[in-house]
């Protein structure tokens, strides 16, 4: 409830104004309060910003579900590139196992999946549609196959296809009890075509197999599709049944056969892309090292490491503009917004100055990458750290690290990729880290550095990574405990207090003056009355 205050009328002073400015001072404090606030507040927003770019660079280089720029596996830098001399017949592509050479290869048969297609339209063309539509309940399919006690007086039937369950109701439509046989475990897909208004019915993987219908329901069911079931088995005339096929084919003159038209030999895919019936002619594979593959993901990671190291160092070297502090919104009305725009670009410079946790990140990424692996150093395959003021950044002599790539392979993955025995976890003792360390590549080590500082795992202490301890994470419980989340409860329970100080302090001011007013009113009174009684005569 407010307070109706009227001031000055026995000392026609403007009470609320003197109070007004009185107050002006005394909110200095918290405007300060709220200036520390937003600098907080700032602060966490660069935090952030550091920890996202950090986390997109971990996730590209060191992470298994990347295998084409994961580092810390050798996939990446023994890239492999396989071509065929068919490719519309065979296409090849080669892993990190493959051996570098030729393969003469020769398609005799592709492989094909057991299929069945009824002998014949399936519905009635004088009682029904000529078709059959999705949507029909299967009692009403029934009438239109001319099977109108298809279903007996039972609610639904019962039948397995390769040993998997089937149940179909009579209210089910055409499309629910096709998917009920697709989405099972039969291996096989039904569908109908309402333009030859027939079924198909299709194993699921190719090779030699059968499909296995068992119980009358079954046989009933299938048949009234005009697809046969001969002894428990789809079957049919060679016009509308194909048996399933394994692919034969001859690798350096030795015949194999697969159950699959694509399949891995000696860590080369190869997929058989077409129909084949007799044999092809020769085709050649030809496999050799990728080397522009290697150079193209070596010279991306050296351009977003150097892009990581210059942002941070951005941030912890940035100059602190201590004169330019947040605004308030008094200032900020006083303004307009492009003035505002550049005291907010000086007042958010060099909040992260000198951050101690970055910095440790930095020297410990610098080390990462400028210490030897083994007897081996980045700069023998082309990879500078370059000198101090430089302050970590790799440059990249592309002509040697090309070089290097073609002439000496294992160099490049040793230095990069070697493995360390110990698996990475954030509760070693000091020695395993060592141990870790000395044992690993470049990847290995630099991926400890970042999870150290970004990981969202616990350690036995209860501690995540020293940056998510800091500031945080979206859509981790990170994001509402870290250190500048706390900082700011603790800010706004100053300003809180501050605030009901303030509104004390207002009252005492208007009770002070409330109490001048009433002894000048007196001090009136008294005169008034005096001059009354010397007007009167009575002194």
């Amino acid at each position: 409830m407010s307070t109706l205050r009227i001031g000055g009328i026995a000392s026609g002073f403007d009470t609320d104004k003197i109070v007004k400015d009185l107050m002006r001072v005394e909110r200095m404090k918290v405007d300060r309060l709220l200036q520390d606030r937003q600098e907080v507040e700032w602060e966490k927003e660069q935090f952030r910003e550091i920890i996202n770019e950090t986390r997109s660079f971990r996730d590209k280089y060191f992470d298994i579900l990347r295998p084409e720029t994961n580092l810390m596996s050798a996939t990446a830098l023994k890239k492999m590139e396989a071509t065929s001399s068919d490719p519309e017949t065979l296409s090849v592509t080669a892993n990190a196992n493959a051996q570098p050479g030729e393969v003469e290869f020769e398609v005799i048969e592709s492989a094909l999946a057991t299929r069945a297609i009824s002998s014949g339209k399936v519905t009635d063309d004088e009682n029904g549609e000529g078709h059959l539509n999705l949507s029909d309940s299967m009692e009403e399919v029934a009438e239109k196959l001319d099977k109108g006690s298809f279903f007996g007086v039972e609610d639904e039937i019962s039948f397995t296809i390769n040993g998997e369950s089937i149940e179909i109701k009579k209210s089910d439509s055409l499309s629910e009890a096709i998917n009920k046989i697709n989405s099972s475990d039969a291996g096989v897909r039904l569908s109908y075509s309402s333009f030859t208004d027939r079924f198909t019915l299709t194993a699921t993987e190719t090779g030699e197999q059968e499909i296995l219908v068992e119980d009358e329901d079954g046989d009933e069911f299938f048949n009234a599709l005009k697809i046969d079931i001969v002894d428990g088995k789809v079957s049919g005339d060679e016009e509308y049944f194909r048996e399933g096929r394994d692919a034969k084919f001859k690798i350096n003159g030795i015949e194999e056969t697969y159950s699959s038209n694509t399949f891995n030999i000696d860590g080369i895919t190869y997929s058989i892309n077409k129909r084949v019936n007799e044999k092809t002619g020769e085709i050649i594979v030809s496999n050799r090292v990728d080397e522009e593959g290697i150079f193209e993901t070596i010279k991306g990671f050296v351009e977003d490491y150097n892009s990581l190291i210059e942002e941070v160092n951005g941030r912890v070297n940035e100059d602190h503009h201590r004169d330019f502090r947040p605004l308030n919104d008094e200032q900020k009305d006083a303004m307009s917004e492009r003035e505002i725009e550049l005291w907010e670009e000086k007042a958010k410079s060099g909040l992260l100055r000198s951050e101690p946790t970055l910095q440790r990140m930095l020297n410990n990424l610098r080390s990462a990458v400028y210490d030897t692996v083994g007897e081996h150093h980045l700069s023998q395959i082309g990879i500078n750290t370059g000198n101090y003021r430089e302050q970590g950044r790799l440059n990249l002599d592309e002509e040697k690290l090309k070089e290097t790539i073609a002439t000496d392979p294992d160099k490049v993955v040793e230095l990069f990729s070697r493995r360390p025995d110990k698996r990475y976890s954030a509760d070693l003792s000091f020695e395993e880290r060592r141990e870790r360390y000395d044992d690993g590549g470049i990847a290995s080590r630099l991926s400890d550095v970042l999870n150290d500082n970004i990981r969202t795992t616990r350690n036995d202490s209860g501690q995540k990574g020293t940056l998510i301890e800091r500031a945080g994470l979206e859509g981790d419980t990170s994001q509402i405990n870290n250190y500048y989340v706390r900082q700011l409860i603790e800010i706004d329970q100053r300003i809180d207090r501050m605030n009901d100080m303030l509104s004390r302090r207002e009252e005492q001011y208007y009770r002070q003056f409330t109490a001048m007013e009433k002894a000048l009113q007196e001090l009136h009174s008294q005169g008034d009355w005096l001059m009354q009684q010397l007007n009167q005569g009575q002194f």
